[in-house]
């Protein structure tokens, strides 16, 4: 990370705030009605998506290419998908690594 002020806002998004929840708490959600032969590599996939997600939306407002609302739509795009089946969040996290792939590109 560049500064301390971006690590600071990287923390944010990993580990929450008060008032919202943090990139762990929905990789916990999500990986809950896993199958235990599922988790490792869905945890796997989320740090690595919320790792892209995290560096980016830390960064300066004036040049990130993620937003707030973006990460609000994408948590409870992936709330949504974890409580349809390890399918269904299977192919969102699919859909939202390339969606912030292409965002980043």
């Amino acid at each position: 990370m560049a500064n301390k002020d971006q690590q600071g806002w990287y923390q944010k998004i990993y580990e929450g705030t008060f008032l919202v929840k943090g990139w762990k708490s929905r990789i916990n959600e999500a990986l809950k009605g896993l199958p235990p032969e599922d988790k490792k590599e869905m945890g796997q996939r989320l740090e690595t998506l919320g790792e892209k997600i995290g560096m980016e939306w830390a960064r300066d407002n004036s040049v990130r290419r993620i937003d707030t609302a973006q990460l609000q739509r994408w948590g409870k795009d992936l709330q949504n998908a974890s409580q349809k089946g390890d399918e269904v969040l299977s192919h969102q996290v699919q859909q939202l690594t390339e969606e912030v792939d292409k965002t980043l590109a």
